[in-house]
């Protein structure tokens, strides 16, 4: 998916696409929980992951972020929008529907990490605080991280209200006010962030992908408007091998 991971081995960042069928986390009173959850289970298999060795980020739109390790396998870990972790065979996922995945990899730490970023994530500063958890806590230089911005809505379909806009002022270059209509470049931020963050601009990769203009390939839930949101899973991890 990006060439900055291409020379690592066994390095694993894949996201799910429409076809593989909804990855979303839903309560398990929905009667689409079986589905969604076999779904997970069959790409992860697809791509050689054990489904008990996934920690899931329950997703809700802010700005926490937790390390994990192996003991958190299996399990989804409440209130964050953001994990990370330095062990292997630990594979951190995150869900997204027109918001931003983005993919964190020091190599020379073996440290990984993994963000969901709409608009509020991104306005609560979720990038920063990834990369100051990195640093202080897993001891990572930010400048050592390449990182991956995946597939989401852009600019041009992604409108919003002068509420919004007024938020990223500061990314004059990332708003744009056309015909009484306000429209936001979430990559643009998340790209900024990262650089203010202290990653280099050469080891940041953006996915050119518009989930909102392949209907067939992605959800965007600002495209379907569904009742019930369906959503790809995005995973990043390092396989240990024996």
């Amino acid at each position: 998916m990006f060439s900055i991971y291409n020379n690592y081995e066994n390095f694993i960042v894949a996201i799910s696409e429409k076809k593989d069928g909804s990855m979303k986390l839903l309560p398990k009173s929905s009667v689409n929980f079986a589905r969604n959850m076999e779904n997970r289970k069959r790409f992860l298999e697809d791509k050689g992951i054990n489904f008990d060795f996934l920690v899931s980020a329950e997703i809700v739109h802010g700005k926490e972020i937790k390390i994990v390790s192996a003991a958190d396998g299996g399990k989804v870990i409440a209130g964050v929008d953001g994990l990370l972790t330095c062990e292997k065979n630990v594979f951190l996922s995150v869900t997204v529907a027109d918001c931003l995945p983005i993919f964190l990899y020091e190599p020379k730490k073996q440290i990984i990490g993994i963000l969901h970023a709409g608009w509020r994530g991104l306005e609560k500063n979720i990038i920063s605080i990834a990369a100051d958890k990195m640093r202080n806590e897993l001891a990572c230089v930010p400048e050592n991280i390449l990182a991956g911005i995946g597939p989401a809505i852009c600019q041009k379909h992604f409108e919003v209200g002068e509420e919004v806009a007024k938020k990223f002022k500061d990314y004059p270059e990332a708003v744009l006010d056309e015909d009484e209509k306000i429209f936001l470049d979430l990559k643009r931020v998340a790209e900024t962030q990262l650089i203010n963050a202290g990653v280099k601009r050469e080891n940041i990769e953006i996915s050119r992908e518009c989930v909102f203009e392949l209907p067939d390939k992605y959800f965007s839930h600002r495209r379907d408007k569904l009742k019930e949101v369906e959503a790809v899973m995005a995973v990043i991890g390092i396989k240990n091998i024996f």
